[in-house]
């Protein structure tokens, strides 16, 4: 999947250039301001998809990685421990019956 996203991205980039300059042909002479604008969109799109295609393959690299390590210590995961009951947990406010708060304390 990792790859496919860098092809796209690839893709993207080459045909941004490529339909950059067919547009900037295509109208009356040539134009900079649409060759310009499928050539910024081209390389945006290109970058956003390599960028994700780079950062799935290092993800599935660290998954990996875990996996080996986890099955190099030979050791099942641990489960977590039963929360035990508390009881009743609120606390008495008899002691604070009679304190009053003023400015001078």
């Amino acid at each position: 999947m990792s790859r496919l996203l860098i092809v796209i991205g690839q893709i993207f980039m080459v045909s941004g250039i490529v339909v950059g300059i067919v547009v900037g042909i295509l109208v009356d002479g040539f134009h900079w301001i649409p060759t310009l604008s499928w050539w910024i969109s081209g390389a945006i799109l290109g970058i956003l998809f390599f960028a994700l295609g780079m950062m799935l393959e290092l993800l599935e690299e660290n998954n990996e990685f875990l996996r080996e390590l986890l099955h190099r210590t030979n050791v099942e995961t641990p489960t977590p421990p039963m929360i035990k009951s508390r009881g009743n947990s609120k606390s008495s406010l008899s002691s604070l019956s009679g304190y009053k708060m003023s400015s001078h304390d």
